[in-house]
């Protein structure tokens, strides 16, 4: 099933609509992908849910601060905050597998903090790509105990390698995103590393 993408800004921290059969998995903690309709029908477009056993506030530095993805997003082998005219802008470059090229991003973010909800939406300003827009959604889950994270990701990379392709790599890549994620909360417990936000 293709799922209409429909323009972030207009979305409400409100969960998505789950299914049975997606809540069971989301509690197992499996990852849920949904695959969406990508802007224009090129490129790549995607939903990703998962469960990480944090609360919203301590997992909300991890997606919000893009400078720090260098050190633990798969593929990413740089990020940096860069100011361009005064608008702060998240710099990341992802390496992918020979022969391809590599893609790089400069993005504006918006940061809407409604606790315990929480989104940090990108819009691309420079970089490899057509387009690249998404969001970072947090929202409570088990009594606030727990986050549903929500990703969302709407891309069109400048690269040769066919959208059907780029769709399938994508698929199977989302769950590893999550796993880091995981992992990244669990190695800032107890003060260890920043909390500086991101634009």
């Amino acid at each position: 099933m293709v799922f209409v993408l429909l323009a972030l800004a207009a979305t409400p921290l409100d969960a998505p609509a789950l299914s049975a059969d997606e809540t069971k998995q989301l509690e197992k903690g499996e990852v849920v992908v949904r695959k969406l309709e990508p802007t224009g029908g090129k490129g790549m477009a995607a939903m990703a849910l998962g469960i990480v056993d944090a609360a919203p506030a301590e997992v909300w530095p991890v997606v919000r601060d893009c400078q720090h993805y260098k050190d633990f997003m798969p593929r990413t082998k740089h990020s940096e905050l860069k100011e361009e005219a005064g608008v702060k802008l998240c710099h990341v470059e992802l390496s992918l597998p020979f022969p391809l090229k590599d893609l790089w991003s400069e993005s504006k973010s918006t940061l809407t903090e409604d606790p315990p909800r929480f989104r940090r939406e990108w819009t691309l300003v420079h970089g490899t790509y057509h387009r690249n827009q998404g969001s970072w959604t947090l929202l409570p889950w088990a009594d606030g105990a727990k986050t549903l994270v929500v990703y969302v990701v709407d891309a069109h990379p400048d690269s040769l390698v066919p959208d059907g392709l780029a769709r399938s790599a994508q698929t199977k890549s989302l769950p590893d995103v999550f796993v880091a994620v995981r992992q990244r909360v669990m190695s800032l417990r107890g003060g260890r590393g920043s909390s500086r936000a991101s634009p």
